[in-house]
C-alpha cells in the first residue's frame, strides 16, 4: 500500500511539472500576445468587483471626501457629551450630530439599567467601544476621535480668550456632594463667558427648583451645539493653528499634531453659515421603570442620504407595491 501511495505522490507531482513547463513554454514563445494587468489595473478591478455589491448609499459613503470625527466630553469615567462631526473637506461642509447620553445600547454582559445608556460604555470598553456603539448607531464610520474633560474644556476656552455667548435661562444650581463641589450661578443673556463659566453652562441641566429646559436634556444639548459652534467661531481665525498647538497638550486623540495642524490650514476662512447641527432621529421609551432614548433607524438613515446626498433607496417591500398599484390602475 505504502508503495502505492509512493507512485501515486510521484505521478502527481510529474503531471504538475509538466504543466507549469507547458504553460511557461506557452507564454515564452507567446509573449507578444499575452498582455499582463498593471497593479493598479488589478486593484481597480478588484474594487469595482466589490462596488458590485453595494447599495448607492454604501457606494457614496466609500468614495466620500467626508472625515467623520468622534467628539467626546467626558463627566469623570461617563461621557457626558457625545457629538460626531462631518466634515466635508471638498465644499468645505460641516455637520454635527448629537447622541444623547441616554440613548439605549444593550451590551451582553452589561445588564444593570444604567450601564444599557452610551454614556457607560466608555468607563468599561474606553474610547474604541464608545466609537463602535456610535458607529453602529449612526451608521457613520468613524475615522477619527477628540476627547476632552472638564479641565481641557476649561484651558481651551481660555486659550481661545473666551466665548461670547446667549444664555438662554437663568442657572441656578449647586451640588455640595460633587468632587468638587459644583456651584453654577449664571444670568440669562450675552455675556462673555471665560472657560470656568463656560464648564458650568455645559454642564447645567436644572436648576434646584426643578425647572429648567422644557425638553430636559434635548434642550441641553441644543444649548451645547449652539456654544460649539460660538467658540468655533471664536477660534476660526489667522491665529487658529497656534490656538491648536497650545490646546492640543489637553485633549485625548488619535489625530497626530500635524494631521489637526494641517486640518485647521484648511478652515482657516470656514464659514459657520456652513454648519449644520443635528440631533440622531429617535424617540423616548420607559424600559424597566427607567426612560431612555430609542434610536429611530429609519430616521437616521434618511439623515444619511440627505449627508451623502444619494437619492433614497427603493425597498423591495415599496417596489412591489408600486408595482401592484400600477396594476390595479391598468385594469381599471
Amino acid at each position: 500500500m505504502k508503495h502505492f501511495f509512493k507512485i501515486y505522490l510521484t505521478t502527481i507531482l510529474l503531471f504538475t511539472f509538466i504543466g507549469i513547463i507547458t504553460m511557461v513554454g506557452y507564454l515564452v514563445l507567446n509573449r507578444d500576445a499575452v498582455i499582463f494587468p498593471s497593479f493598479g489595473e488589478m486593484v481597480n478591478a478588484v474594487k469595482a468587483s466589490e462596488d458590485k455589491n453595494l447599495s448607492p448609499l454604501e457606494k457614496a459613503i466609500k468614495n466620500s471626501s467626508r472625515i467623520n470625527i468622534l467628539l467626546v466630553g467626558k463627566e469623570h469615567v461617563r461621557t457626558d457629551t457625545i457629538m460626531l462631526l462631518s466634515y466635508d473637506k471638498e465644499q468645505k461642509k460641516a455637520n454635527i450630530l448629537s447622541i444623547p447620553r441616554d440613548t439605549y445600547y444593550a451590551r451582553d454582559g452589561y445588564e444593570g439599567k444604567q450601564q444599557k445608556k452610551i454614556n457607560a460604555i466608555y468607563q468599561s470598553e474606553g474610547i474604541e467601544g464608545l466609537k463602535l456603539a456610535v458607529e453602529k448607531i449612526t451608521m457613520i464610520p468613524i475615522h477619527k476621535y477628540i476627547c476632552v474633560d472638564y479641565e481641557a474644556v476649561v484651558k481651551i476656552v481660555d486659550i481661545i480668550g473666551g466665548v461670547e455667548f446667549d444664555v438662554p435661562m437663568n442657572m441656578r444650581y449647586n451640588d455640595p456632594h460633587d468632587n468638587p463641589p459644583l456651584e453654577i450661578n449664571i444670568s440669562a443673556g450675552l455675556q462673555s463667558l471665560n472657560g470656568e463659566t463656560a464648564l458650568k453652562l455645559l454642564r447645567f441641566r436644572q436648576n434646584n427648583d426643578k425647572t429648567g429646559y422644557p425638553d430636559g436634556d434635548l434642550g441641553r444639548i441644543k444649548t451645547q451645539q449652539a456654544f460649539m459652534r460660538a467658540a468655533a467661531k471664536k477660534a476660526l481665525s489667522p491665529k487658529l493653528p497656534s490656538v491648536i498647538n497650545e490646546a492640543f497638550k489637553y485633549i485625548d486623540t488619535n489625530f497626530t499634531l500635524t494631521e489637526i495642524l494641517s486640518m485647521a490650514t484648511n478652515l482657516i476662512g470656514f464659514s459657520m453659515d456652513n454648519v449644520e447641527s443635528d440631533l440622531i432621529d429617535n424617540y423616548t421609551k420607559t424600559i424597566d421603570n427607567l426612560s431612555y432614548v430609542i434610536p429611530n433607524e429609519a430616521g437616521i438613515k434618511q439623515y444619511l442620504y440627505t449627508l451623502y446626498e444619494v437619492e433614497e433607496e427603493q425597498t423591495l417591500y415599496d417596489r412591489s407595491i408600486e408595482l401592484e398599484n400600477s396594476k390595479t390602475k391598468g385594469n381599471e
